[in-house]
């Protein structure tokens, strides 16, 4: 199913327009009859052979009903800007362009409406100047046809227009988590509470249970219908109405969110990019604001995260709410000033809660300058601010299937954004300084626990451990009993006692040292490593290993030979430390890596 609504400057034909085209008057109410102007949504359909029901929403053009614009180019599919020939491109029409694309409403058709005032001049006139506005938006290329809803001119060409550009839509997937913004809510005599809105992101199904927000009241689904057809299902992009069981109409109103998995976050307080319409007032901080989104609107406060007091461009913003609303990342608004006669800009969800604990330290690692153009954009955006997140909290909060986040987290992290480790997964910058802080917290501190690494560092202890482990990896660290130490900070009084008896027995083998691949006891040979990690112990080549000091007397008296020569045979180095042809060669290479010798032939020679 898909949505087609209407957008425009007041008076520029939007209600004739879908008269023409359906059959139907949207103009319902006794107010928009008297006054001769749309105030609220008002919905049509078209019925399109082979190819389904398409759903009509007419939208108010005035400035005074922006609320209602908003409302009903909520989950529309396919916009109709429509313009009337002998005015042209307005101020509402800006306006409503640029809710469109605030909205991310993905493809729109230009209709130049009352074109039977005009000649073809005029007509050509009025299209240059459109496209001259659509240059360099998304809408660029967009296109545009001459109609007359009074005359019926181009109707059957609109209508065939309309089903190519649908035809062009990628078709709506059950994400499995279907929610429905309500725009109305009636009781009719003998069947209860009904609800009605536009229906994304899955399926609501005949006597299944869903939750209302923010009432967080779990009703059931008693009867599916869509332009008057009882359903067994309710499917995307369909205009929905809902026959509910177990809360009455008093308890709903629109703005209501009707959902059966919930991924949206309850808050008060967000973070969020905005950008503010071109031409208007600059906004300062702390402005009073309403925030337009699906059908509901809710006032609160615009708090700016950069160092300008004024939003300007595209930046990361702070909205603090006046009462608890629902929303997830990636969601889309609208921002208007209170009475929501205005509209100041919008922008879409980052963060759904603001946490200033968890979240400033996040923040200072995000340009002020963003750039949002993918959904994978909004998430990555989101990992950022929170430094780290778990896998599965960014799965549930995602309107899409596990399948489909998935696939967008590894887009993430093959663009090297972010890293995965374990359950979570990790913003790559904050990853590299949170390492670098974990090592000064062990440097810092007298064998600290992780606990005490936590809250030196900054870190989570979450992710603390996990740093810790690949610090470990990386041949400076150590653990003892819950304690961490520096390779450089290791005295032998810090080991444990096994350790320690593997240092007293090699020190007593002397020459003999060990061979590791002759270790049967896999907890001996790790120990063995780590003390050689440590520095307490040497390896020659991987394998044969030295107590240190052992090591360092075996090299004094290979040294010592230079005293009366300038340089040495193999034979006089096993001679001299007492060492078999199988150690001597490892020892003399070993001491070469350390920079001390060089071969020279079948000599050594002092460096």
């Amino acid at each position: 199913m898909y949505i087609v609504g209407t957008s425009g400057h007041i008076d520029h034909g939007k209600t004739s327009l879908i008269r023409a085209l359906t059959g139907t008057d949207c103009d319902k109410l006794p107010e928009e009859k008297q006054r001769e102007m749309t105030i609220d949504i008002g919905f049509a359909s078209i019925d399109y052979p082979k190819f389904g029901t398409v759903s009509i929403v007419d939208v108010p053009g005035h400035e005074r009903f922006i609320r209602n614009m908003v409302a009903g180019a909520w989950g529309v599919d396919i916009a109709l800007l429509v313009i009337a020939l002998d005015d042209g491109w307005m101020l509402q029409t800006e306006d409503h362009f640029r809710v469109l694309q605030l909205l991310g409403i993905e493809r729109i058709i230009v209709v130049i409406n009352k074109s039977d005032l005009g000649d073809e001049e005029m007509i050509s006139i009025v299209t240059d100047d459109v496209n001259e506005k659509l240059a360099g938006t998304r809408y660029e290329g967009s296109d545009i046809i001459p109609v007359s809803a009074k005359t019926g001119m181009g109707i059957s060409e609109l209508k065939e227009l309309v089903l190519e550009n649908l035809k062009k839509l990628a078709k709506a997937a059950d994400t499995e988590k279907p929610y429905m913004y309500v725009d109305r809510v009636f009781s009719p005599r003998g069947v209860g509470t009904v609800v009605t809105g536009t229906l994304k992101n899955g399926i609501f199904r005949d006597n299944e249970n869903v939750t209302v927000l923010p009432a967080s009241k779990e009703v059931k689904i008693k009867k599916i219908e869509s332009h008057y057809r009882e359903l067994q299902e309710g499917v995307p992009s369909q205009r929905t109405a809902l026959n509910l069981g177990g809360i009455a109409m008093e308890d709903l109103r629109r703005g209501n969110i009707i959902c059966r998995s919930n991924f949206f976050t309850a808050t008060d307080d967000l973070i969020a990019v905005a950008k503010l319409l071109g031409g208007r007032k600059k906004v300062k901080n702390n402005t009073h604001i309403e925030l337009l989104t699906g059908t509901d609107s809710i006032t609160g406060k615009l708090i700016l995260l950069n160092e300008n007091d004024t939003l300007q461009g595209e930046t990361l913003v702070r909205i603090r709410f006046d009462e608890t609303n629902y929303f997830y990342p990636g969601q889309p608004f609208v921002l208007a000033n209170p009475g929501g006669y205005r509209i100041i800009g919008g922008g879409r969800i980052v963060v759904p809660h603001f946490n200033p604990r968890v979240h400033r330290k996040g923040l200072k690692s995000v340009s002020p300058e963003i750039e949002i153009k993918t959904r994978e954009d909004f998430i990555a955006l989101n990992i950022a601010v929170n430094s780290w997140m778990l896998r599965e909290r960014i799965h549930s909060f995602i309107p899409a299937s596990k399948r489909a986040s998935e696939k967008i987290l590894t887009d993430i992290e093959q663009a090297g954004k972010i890293i995965s480790r374990n359950d979570f997964v990790i913003w790559n910058s904050w990853y590299t300084e949170s390492k670098n802080a974990v090592r000064r917290a062990v440097t810092s501190l007298l064998g600290p626990n992780i606990k005490e690494i936590s809250d030196r560092s900054g870190v989570p202890m979450e992710i603390c451990s996990i740093l810790l482990k690949e610090i470990q990896k990386e041949d400076v660290l150590l653990e003892k009993d819950g304690r961490f130490f520096t390779k450089d900070s290791v005295t032998e009084d810090t080991l444990t006692t096994s350790k320690k008896k593997i240092m007293e027995e090699l020190k007593r083998m002397a020459g003999e040292g060990i061979e590791l691949d002759r270790v049967t006891d896999d907890i001996k040979k790790k120990e063995i490593r780590d003390l050689v990690k440590l520095g307490f112990l040497i390896s020659l080549d991987g394998n044969i290993i030295y107590h240190k000091q052992v090591y360092d007397d075996m090299t004094k008296r290979v040294l010592a030979l230079f005293s009366t020569r300038e340089k040495i045979t193999v034979p006089e180095a096993k001679d001299a430390v007492g060492l078999s042809r199988k150690f001597i060669l490892p020892l003399l290479n070993r001491i070469e890596n350390d920079g001390l010798i060089r071969r020279l032939g079948d000599f050594r020679v002092k460096v």
